[in-house]
C-alpha cells in the first residue's frame, strides 16, 4: 500500500504543477504522449510520474511546447 500512497502523493502534486502553470488536461495528456507515449498519468510507473512531476516543477513556461 506504501507504493500506491507515494504515487497519489504524485498525482496530487503534479495537479498543482500544472494548475500553477495554468495547463488544460489536454495540455497534460499532450506532453504525456509527445514523451512518455502514454495518455494517462494513471498508467505511468511511479519513477516516470516522478520525471514528469520534476518537469513541472522545473517550468516556467505555461505552455508544455515551449
Amino acid at each position: 500500500m506504501e507504493i500506491r500512497q507515494n504515487f497519489n502523493e504524485l498525482i496530487a502534486k503534479t495537479d498543482a504543477e500544472m494548475q500553477r502553470l495554468g495547463w488544460t488536461e489536454a495540455q497534460g495528456r499532450e506532453h504525456l504522449m509527445k514523451c512518455f507515449g502514454k495518455r494517462s498519468r494513471l498508467l505511468l510507473t511511479e519513477e516516470e510520474l516522478d520525471n514528469f512531476l520534476l518537469f513541472l516543477q522545473l517550468t516556467d513556461s505555461p505552455t508544455p511546447n515551449p
